[in-house]
């Protein structure tokens, strides 16, 4: 059946397989609906009608779903990786290594500080940004950047020192 492809053809066509192509393309994909409607929409761009329409969607339909899948499986892989390399970078600070306790109150510890002070002293350590680009990010002098980094140290040195508890008897 050959001929140009029109509205009412698609129409026609989305009543009669769209339902089935969904399904098929299911088997593939978690995005079946997407996988129906490029078919379709690359159907409306053909200027002669495939000898076949409805192989000829069930190819496309098919190839469709395979490559969505397969897209994905990567952005998955790559998302799983990302977050992995996320938490290990949270976990770490270069050069140094805490243990799982000493980490939760490293983050106790920073979470009680001003935001602003916090923001120097991850900029500093885990992004290991130099002081110009801390004062430029910060919209302040390096040398600004650097004693208010000092005192932001000073502050948290302060929440994670606890003093031991002493028992004086008189």
């Amino acid at each position: 059946m050959a001929g140009p492809v029109n509205a009412q053809l698609i129409a026609t066509l989305l009543q009669q397989h769209a339902e089935a192509l969904h399904r098929y393309a299911a088997q593939w994909t978690v995005f079946p609906d997407d996988c129906v409607q490029e078919a379709f929409v690359k159907l409306a761009g053909q200027t002669a009608l495939p000898d076949s329409i409805a192989a000829w969607l069930y190819r496309v339909v098919k190839n469709a779903a395979i490559n969505r899948a397969k897209s994905e499986q990567r952005r998955t892989k790559h998302e799983q990786l990302a977050a992995e390399k996320l938490a290990a970078d949270r976990r770490r600070i270069p050069g140094q290594s805490f243990d799982s306790y000493q980490q939760e109150e490293l983050e106790t510890a920073l979470a009680v500080l001003a935001a602003n002070d916090r923001e120097l002293i991850v900029l500093r350590i885990w992004s290991q940004l130099t002081w110009e680009e801390i004062g430029n990010l910060t919209d302040q002098s390096s040398s600004s950047a650097h004693r208010h980094y000092v005192a932001a140290l000073e502050k948290l040195k302060k929440k994670l020192e606890q003093p031991c508890p002493t028992n004086t008897i008189h």
